[in-house]
């Protein structure tokens, strides 16, 4: 899929979504409500999970009930519960403008880590739990930005990704299970971003200022509440409850409070706990409330996790697209990566994903390589490319002992927007299938004429919408292809075969739009299509042989020791099932990375031990495809 999304879309999202007259939902206003004065002292900020309460003192000082557990000159709280029971919080230390990591455990606190002070003024923090249970915290930039910074105990914090905020936003709270970042906007209204780093930077405006919204006059403190998030109005006194599943929201007006600007709250399964804040010394205010929580559909699977990552490409955007693997038969352990850029050439990596080689041959799509050519009296590996400034196919000498490539030249289609490509060997020849945009796949025969390669187009096959992944099996002669809104087909892959299509997969619940990259694993009796589900991040194996059997799916998330941010939106992929030494006795699969975090970066491709895959979806193990 090519990304489309740059800043004047995103500029243009923003206006429409600032003139929706239908940004919010029906209010009931005014809702009678007990409130009753919590016995603690005077906070500053609050926060609550069941009978703790934490709260950092009009002083400065981080309090446990009534409990000094930390002196200083602290401001702003989030924390989150451990499987161990313990608690992670998160403080602004406001003498050194540090966020600061801390532990608390039998009612003692421990300081873990300290995140090194930033440029700018530390406005407000939240903190979020991924899928994989790893912690992150976002910082907010008075000057309308969020830094967001991956912790953990046993390590330095490490920036993942930065994101642009409204300016002057100090209120944040995220929903863990819908990966969901609320920001409020003081003088606008109440955002939600996606909090997961491996998604897009997008934002939705859920409520606005009044004349257009519920929100009377501001928009300040947050906290998550099962099944959507309350919000503070400190200018009006009202907290507004929004919840998601009835598309109803509620406001209440909070009692005897000047400016009740932060929120805290608590849920025991069946009573709402909501703490609100005063900004001056008139203290806190509690509101309980009869909330069952509504249940919330994630869709979780299996992760594996990358053994290692290459170089990024030059310039950020969608450029990295599609990688393929060169086996040095020699050497396994020198076998090289090659890797598309779609807005310069072809990169080569090693194992370690260090860049060995560069070709600036224009924009190219999508790769493939076959073994031991003969052109000129001298056997070559080849390596195929789309190139799409000429609708053509690039080819490149592959070096059988070191791995160099060269340029070997072009050979034009009659494809008008050329995209993706697969190579195919049989008894016959060696064929190309570059296919287009319009649905159109051409079959080229390339054969050595003198010193170079030329080619002749055999056969002409085609698939109603956009294709782009396809790879062909020269041991069965089945091309497979993906349509990309559609399904996957197989085709026989011979010149002199009928170019019927028949389905494999089909887009469905567990397999999301768009398919994308496509591949083989063969090893003894197992042989695989691994695909990607681009739409939810995701990776499908089927069997490659009919009935086209499920295997299950993955994810790949992130592999906090070696400092390698996990995958999402990928376009191309390839696996191969050579002993490659190391991590990949069993083989290796590459994949390209849409959103490169850890810090964030210009796309580039991570690389996954097939062990990890097997292990992970018990392939060694089944009998029968099942998810």
């Amino acid at each position: 899929m090519e990304k489309k999304f740059g800043l004047m879309v995103f500029i243009v999202l923003m206006l429409a979504a600032c003139e929706s007259d239908t940004a919010t939902v029906p209010a009931d206003v005014g809702d009678e409500a007990n409130w009753q004065t919590p016995a603690m002292p005077q906070p500053q900020t609050l926060w609550t999970e069941g009978d703790t309460r934490i709260a950092v003192s009009i002083g400065g000082d981080l309090l446990l009930d009534d409990q000094v557990l930390q002196q200083g000159n602290f401001e702003t709280l989030d924390g989150r519960r451990q499987e161990d029971g313990s608690v992670r919080l998160v403080s602004v230390d406001r003498s050194r403008n540090e966020a600061v990591l801390f532990a608390l455990q039998d009612n003692a606190l421990t300081e873990l880590q300290r995140i090194p002070a930033p440029a700018y003024q530390i406005n407000g923090l939240c903190l979020y739990r991924d899928s994989q249970s790893l912690l992150s915290v976002f910082l907010l930039d008075e000057r309308g930005g969020a830094d967001q910074w991956l912790l953990d105990d046993s390590r330095q914090p490490r920036k993942l990704r930065h994101l642009v905020m409204p300016p002057d936003a100090e209120f944040c709270a995220v929903d863990d299970a819908r990966a969901a970042l609320y920001v409020s906007e003081e003088t606008v209204g109440l955002w939600r971003y996606q909090a997961d780093p491996e998604q897009d930077p997008e934002r939705e405006l859920l409520d606005l200022l009044a004349p257009r919204g519920n929100i009377r006059e501001s928009a300040s403190g947050l906290a998550v509440i099962p099944g959507g998030v309350a919000l503070l109005d400190k200018e009006a006194g009202d907290l507004h409850l929004y919840r998601f599943a009835d598309d109803r929201h509620h406001r209440y007006t909070v009692p005897e409070l000047d400016e009740p600007e932060r929120l805290a709250a608590a849920h025991d399964g069946e009573t709402l706990n909501l703490y609100a804040v005063d900004d001056g010394d008139h203290g806190a205010r509690r509101l309980d409330l009869a909330w069952q929580a509504d249940p919330v559909v994630t869709d979780t699977m299996t992760m594996v996790e990358p053994s290692a990552q290459t170089d990024t490409v030059a310039l950020f955007g969608d450029a990295a697209d599609d990688p393929a693997i060169w086996l040095n038969r020699q050497n396994p352990s020198a076998s090289r990566i090659l890797g598309t850029d779609k807005k310069a050439g072809l990169h080569v990596y090693g194992l370690d994903g260090k860049e060995t080689q560069f070709l600036a041959a224009g924009r190219l799509n999508n790769v493939d390589v076959r073994y031991d050519v003969d052109v000129a009296g001298r056997r070559h590996d080849i390596a195929v490319a789309t190139n799409r400034d000429h609708n053509s196919l690039h080819l490149f000498l592959i070096d059988p002992l070191t791995g160099a490539l060269e340029d070997a030249g072009q050979i034009a289609t009659g494809l008008e927007e050329i995209y993706g490509l697969c190579l195919y060997q049989d008894e016959q020849g060696l064929y190309a299938f570059p296919n287009g945009k319009s649905g159109a796949i051409e079959q080229w025969l390339l054969q050595a004429e003198g010193n170079t390669l030329q080619g002749r187009l055999v056969r002409k096959l085609t698939v109603a919408s956009q294709p782009e992944g396809c790879v062909a099996d020269d041991d069965s002669g089945r091309l497979f292809v993906g349509e990309e809104d559609k399904a996957v087909w197989v085709f026989p892959a011979a010149a002199d075969q009928p170019a019927d299509a028949q389905q494999v997969v089909a887009i469905s619940e567990r397999l999301h739009a768009d398919i994308e990259g496509l591949a083989l694993y063969r090893k003894g009796g197992q042989h695989f299509l691994v695909i990607s589900s681009q739409g939810n991040n995701s990776f499908v194996l089927v069997d490659a042989e009919p009935p086209y059997s499920w295997r299950g799916r993955f994810r790949i998330g992130m592999n906090v020791a070696q400092g390698i941010d996990g995958v999402s939106e990928t376009d191309g992929l390839e696996v191969t099932s050579a002993n490659l030494g190391g991590f990949y006795t069993e083989g290796l699969l590459v994949v390209q990375d849409g959103r490169n975090r850890l810090p964030q970066a210009p796309q580039n491709f991570k690389l996954v031990p097939w062990t990890a895959i097997d292990h992970a979806l018990r392939l060694s193990e089944q009998g029968s495809g099942h998810e």
